[in-house]
């Protein structure tokens, strides 16, 4: 907010009497104030009060063109990859949307946030289109959102999205993915079983769904990534990462990971049967 000419006048007399120079000059004592030695009609008050109130002008139109030039931004689509990320997010499921005149874009009325079902994003600019892949939540993880609230999903991104930009949405369960390995392990630390031995714990186990359920919702599983989590594991000597495999959502069979890389169709991935995949060795 714009400071007042009175504001501004104190800051520049108190300068002005703190200065060692002038204090010097004017014979300034200590404890002198302004409005003690100078009377509103000197000259130097004079000229403090002009500067004073030309600063104070500028900096209300300074404050004035902030405004709108704020106002302005707020009132432009730039329908970025982030724009569309944060209008996913911004669904109310159950809520209609108003079209905002002064802005020619739909909204909704009042934000309810316990009606913003869409937990999980991930947009993709595809070139020809742009890909949108969305999820709710239970209990801390991604879940699929059912056909009616897809539906209405898709409804209210066509409405909110830029005129003649095509959308590809879609919500899906998580990719099961199957992580064959050989573990070789410290026996004072981890038993044969990937058991350890101080409390019972699969610490193994643990890092791999640690890791995998800290990849960012529409990331890629690494290969070297899960290989350092599982090395970080205490007691864990050394491993050799066997065969990978993923299943999406509605598959029927699973695919080998080629490459050092997966991005999830679903988004979020899910270990399947570690217990029976991973195969831990003794060392001596």
């Amino acid at each position: 907010m714009a400071r007042t000419v009175s504001e501004i006048k104190k800051t520049m007399t108190d300068a002005f009497m703190a200065d060692a120079n002038i204090r010097e000059k004017y014979g300034l004592k200590e404890g002198d104030t302004w409005n003690r030695c100078f009377s509103s009609v000197s000259l130097e008050n004079i000229i403090f009060f002009i500067v004073a109130a030309c600063s104070h002008v500028l900096e209300a139109i300074f404050e004035q063109y902030t405004k709108d030039v704020d106002e302005k931004v707020s009132m432009a689509v730039v329908a970025s990859v982030p724009w569309y990320y944060k209008m996913a997010k911004a669904f109310q499921y159950g809520d209609s949307l108003v079209l905002n005149e002064a802005t020619q874009q739909y909204m909704y009325a009042n934000i309810d946030e316990s009606k913003q079902v869409v937990k999980y994003a991930a947009v993709r600019d595809r070139g020809t289109s742009v890909q949108i892949l969305v999820s709710g939540d239970k209990d801390g993880k991604p879940v699929a959102l059912s056909n009616d609230v897809l539906t209405v999903f898709k409804q209210y991104m066509n409405r909110v999205k830029v005129a003649g930009v095509v959308l590809s949405i879609r919500s899906k369960e998580a990719d099961r993915i199957v992580i064959r390995a050989k573990i070789y392990v410290d026996p004072l630390v981890i038993n044969s079983d990937g058991t350890m031995i101080s409390d019972g714990s699969k610490p193994v186990e643990n890092a791999i769904n640690s890791y995998l359920s800290g990849i960012v919702y529409g990331g890629t599983f690494n290969k070297t990534k899960l290989t350092n989590a599982i090395l970080n594991v205490d007691g864990v000597n050394d491993v050799e990462l066997g065969e990978c495999s993923y299943m999406e959502d509605g598959g029927t069979s699973y695919t080998e990971i080629k490459g050092n890389n997966y991005t999830a169709l679903g988004g979020s991935f899910i270990a399947e049967g570690l217990t029976n995949s991973l195969n831990y060795v003794v060392q001596d």
